[in-house]
């Protein structure tokens, strides 16, 4: 039986599942995995972000409450989890869904120095190993932007959430009337797939109540709507 603190990373998909696309983005991820919270907590510097007050205000703006069932899509190595199951408390069920094993380990770490139990899975985003109707909210913080089939990777996240469940998608990105400073001109060279924009369009239309906004210094967006 698990302690209450053990933290199980599962491995429910077959490698030959991966896209092309997934798979370099999962082993672009391993590799950087060790750095990767440094490398980001830097480059937010230099974009004059405080990355723990970001993320502290978006964890906040999900108004979780105690003993709700998240899910985090591409959950990396979980700062945003720690927020959150500090959140959801004791009685409340948090599951963290990854690409990337080197991810998964950084973020099994953080749990278990803070004496909480997470269960991890590692696994593409568009074939979500849970079952249908499950989350009061799922969750997804960065990484869209390189899902190999993005459509399917939302209808996966819109199925796994329950009726009335919040659904939350986010991604670092340059708006189009913000490209010519110096700062986003820089950003799309480092990155050009900063200029994908937000893909409202590929939310069914039967969800009505989609609303879009901007934070991280107008450089991510937020796209939330409930499942109906």
């Amino acid at each position: 039986m698990s302690s209450p603190t053990e933290n199980v990373i599962r491995k429910p998909n077959p490698e030959r599942t991966l896209s092309e696309s997934d798979r370099r983005s999962r082993d672009f991820y391993n590799r950087r995995a060790r750095i990767y919270d440094l490398h980001l907590l830097i480059a937010s510097l230099l974009q004059g972000v405080w990355e723990p007050a970001e993320r502290r205000r978006f964890v906040t703006g999900l108004n979780l409450v105690p003993g709700q069932r998240v899910l985090e899509v591409a959950v990396g190595t979980g700062s945003n989890s720690m927020r959150i199951a500090k959140r959801i408390g004791p009685r409340g069920r948090l599951i963290g869904l990854d690409i990337s094993s080197a991810m998964l380990q950084r973020s099994q770490r953080k749990f278990r120095r803070l004496g909480r139990k997470a269960d991890l899975i590692e696994a593409d985003a568009s074939r979500l190993a849970v079952a249908d109707n499950t989350f009061d909210v799922v969750l997804h913080f960065g990484g869209i932007k390189n899902f190999g089939d993005k459509r399917k990777a939302l209808g996966e996240m819109i199925r796994v959430a329950k009726r009335g469940g919040k659904i939350i998608v986010s991604e670092k990105c340059v708006p189009p009337d913000k490209r010519r400073s110096l700062r986003n001109r820089v950003l799309l060279r480092r990155d050009p797939l900063l200029a994908q924009q937000p893909p409202v369009d590929l939310i069914p239309s039967t969800i009505t109540d989609v609303k879009l906004s901007w934070f991280w210094s107008d450089t991510a967006y937020e796209i939330s709507f409930t499942k109906p």
